[in-house]
């Protein structure tokens, strides 16, 4: 699996999966986005490197409708991709 897939899986974000490919695809590009520091609309210093954060990722993905809810979920999977320290622990 990709990182991003067993991260989903790690941290239940899915639930129906209608959404899930979509989510995951977009979560991908989102920390790709990041990393070649493409600022957001809560990207606070435009003048610094863009760091990956909560915000960052939230407002990044929130076009990415899930019918479920998994959001929470969903941003914790893409946070362990990241390398965040969330202080969640996987299920």
């Amino acid at each position: 699996l990709h990182p991003m897939q067993a991260a989903f899986v790690r941290h239940d974000g899915y639930q129906c999966g209608y959404c899930t490919p979509g989510q995951i695809c977009s979560g991908v590009a989102v920390l790709d986005e990041i990393r070649a520091g493409i600022p957001s609309h809560v990207t606070a210093d435009l003048t610094a490197p863009t760091r990956v954060t909560e915000a960052e990722i939230r407002e990044r993905m929130s076009g990415n409708l899930c019918r479920c809810g998994a959001y929470s979920n969903i941003v914790e999977a893409m946070s362990e991709v990241a390398g965040l320290e969330t202080g969640r622990r996987p299920a």
